[in-house]
């Protein structure tokens, strides 16, 4: 397709529905966005980190600490799933988003939202922190909107598709519930303890939305790395929903204080175990070679493991004492840098340059394989650095050691900004027409088996 054929013919697409080729360019871009705004946040975030795990080893609630965790929490990991959705989510329902021009403003509004989040919790300005996740609110809204007509028709027949649903559906519960506990900080209407209020809200958008979309996407996803021998079990499908379930039931346990958070952390955990049994039988089963993609998920299961085993230990230890801070400040660095980080970078390394060879094509700009839009003789280092540095900080926290603490910091740091570095270098190509001086070969070979001289 040439850059000047982008125009205002249309294209069938699904049962019969249709999109306009300004459309299919804009959809096309759409992804690229969110993986750079989620880059930026992540370089914002292990940047920070060494300067601020003093205060975490106190206590784990400050708003310093707040700050941080959302510029992680939505700035990286949300940003870089809703990317991801926005290009598989049409895909694999065979159905075009609705609205493509809304996913433009869902975007800003996004962004807006989350750096006023991060500011004004760094300053503790609550009003102001509140007004910003409102509008972080709106923007999930209208996601929801784009992605619920291609979900909901599709829930029950695919295992990804019913777990992206799932999946949503927490994420516009977390949203809410974390505007009224910032609504709670100026108006005092929320009953039960601030820490289960706050733990209720953690878990709906840590095990409800990031770790089940993450099961549901790498059901998809690894068989289409690994090839293994063997189907995905139905097994995955009932995982998912028993995940869903357990964590519905945490959530309401912890917010209305009616007892029961053991039993339902025990169930998010058997969930999570059957999670790491069917992925093993993948790996197990598989015909193709353990690349870094997926090193970085194996490794983040292990972390996984780990991190649920901290959170059961959460339940009987009080998180306000120096032990339970140490526990809960380890769990979430062990489920967020551990288990979720890894799971992204590892994914990244092969859809940020699939996306862009694709949306490239799309433009009408010369094509490039995606090997050509990889750096990788940099994955070893982001490897060991991110995994020796989250074991560093880990130990630190649970040993009020803060000087092996912000050492693991300052190791998953440099680990962090260098692939910060690549993946700028990568998406960059998404943002010029021009080459990488490795695709000047006159005698190249591009897939579908034509070279470009």
């Amino acid at each position: 397709m040439n850059r000047g054929n982008v125009g205002p013919a249309k294209q069938t697409v699904g049962a019969g529905e249709s999109i306009s080729s300004h459309d299919r360019v804009r959809i096309a871009r759409l992804p690229m966005h969110f993986f750079t705004v989620a880059v930026a946040f992540f370089g914002l975030a292990v940047a920070s980190a060494p300067w601020v795990v003093g205060d975490l080893v106190e206590f784990f609630y400050q708003p310093v600490l707040l700050a941080l965790t959302h510029a992680m929490t939505l700035g990286w990991i949300t940003s870089a799933i809703m990317g991801v959705m926005y290009r598989y989510v049409p895909a694999l329902t065979k159905r075009p988003l609705r609205f493509p021009r809304l996913a433009l403003l869902q975007l800003g509004l996004f962004v807006v939202g989350v750096m006023g989040m991060i500011v004004h919790f760094a300053i503790g300005r609550w009003v102001d922190t509140w007004l910003a996740a409102g509008v972080v609110v709106l923007s999930v809204v209208l996601f929801a909107v784009n992605m619920l007509p291609c979900l909901a028709p599709a829930r029950g027949r695919g295992v990804a598709e019913t777990g992206m649903l799932l999946a949503l559906l927490y994420l516009l519960g977390a949203a809410v519930l974390g505007l009224l506990l910032a609504l709670d900080k100026t108006f005092d209407f929320l009953h039960g303890n601030v820490l289960t209020n706050l733990a209720a809200h953690a878990h709906l958008a840590a095990l409800g939305w990031v770790s089940l979309m993450i099961c549901a996407v790498s059901y998809r996803m690894v068989p289409a790395f690994l090839l293994p021998e063997v189907e995905l079990p139905r097994a995955a499908m009932w995982q998912l929903y028993s995940l869903a379930l357990a964590v519905g039931g945490l959530g309401i346990a912890l917010l209305g204080g009616i007892g029961g958070a053991g039993v339902w952390s025990v169930a998010v955990m058997l969930a999570l175990l059957a999670y790491v049994m069917v992925l093993g039988s993948l790996v197990r089963n598989r015909r193709m070679p353990i690349d870094w993609t997926m090193r970085h998920a194996l490794a983040g299961v292990v972390w996984l493991v780990l991190s649920a085993g901290l959170g059961l230990m959460l339940v009987r230890i009080d998180p306000g004492t120096a032990l339970g801070n140490g526990v809960a400040g380890a769990y979430g660095v062990l489920g967020l840098l551990g288990w979720v980080t890894n799971f992204i970078i590892g994914m990244s390394y092969k859809l940020f340059p699939g996306f862009i060879a694709g949306m490239r094509e799309v433009v009408g700009w010369p094509k490039l394989a995606i090997a050509e839009l990889s750096l990788p003789r940099y994955r070893p280092l982001v490897f060991f650095s991110l995994n020796g540095g989250v074991l560093a900080l880990a130990i630190g926290l649970i040993t009020a050691q803060v000087v092996f603490a912000r050492l693991g910091a300052i190791i998953v740091g440099v680990g962090g900004l260098v692939y910060v570095a690549v993946m700028a270098w990568t998406l960059r190509y998404a943002y010029r027409p021009s080459a990488p001086r490795a695709a000047k070969d006159p005698l190249r070979i591009l897939p579908g088996g034509s070279s470009r001289g």
